[in-house]
């Protein structure tokens, strides 16, 4: 940081600070506060209406550890843009169906016609290629849904 004197119309003078750095937050810790808002904003999206939750895929209540939030579009092969999509690619499911079926991604799937239309699936699948920069893209989106 460096450091000068400037002088005022009465003489008097002014310190000022020039090239203030700006504290960066490393990508690996935004990336787990996103997914901790990202689980925060699906309980307030997937809730029940008696306040319990339902297994996307099987329609079983579940609740705890059992409680897990699955990708349609994995996240080995979905890119950035899509990792932390709450709205289009992120649901509620049980540990059976997100871990022991291995994403159970037929029948995830065959859910999301039910509720969302084929040109909506087509246009998720696209979003899949697309690509973003992570260190400008995650911090925004971190702060889009800390608002929600």
């Amino acid at each position: 940081m460096i450091k000068w004197y400037n002088f005022n119309m009465n003489g008097e003078s002014l310190l000022k600070e020039k090239d203030k750095k700006i504290k960066k937050i490393p990508i690996k810790k935004i990336k787990k506060l996103l997914w901790i808002e990202c689980r925060r904003v699906a309980d307030s999206l997937y809730v029940g209406q008696n306040g319990t939750y339902t297994c996307f895929i099987c329609k079983r209540p579940i609740s705890g550890s059992n409680k897990q939030l699955s990708h349609l579009i994995p996240k080995s092969v979905c890119g950035t843009f899509l990792k932390y999509d709450v709205h289009r690619n992120l649901k509620w499911c049980c540990y059976n169906c997100n871990i022991n079926l291995g994403g159970n991604l037929a029948e995830y799937y065959r859910e999301m016609l039910k509720t969302h239309t084929q040109e909506f699936m087509e246009e998720l699948y696209a979003d899949k290629k697309r690509t973003v920069k992570e260190n400008e893209f995650l911090p925004a989106l971190l702060e889009k849904y800390k608002l929600l």
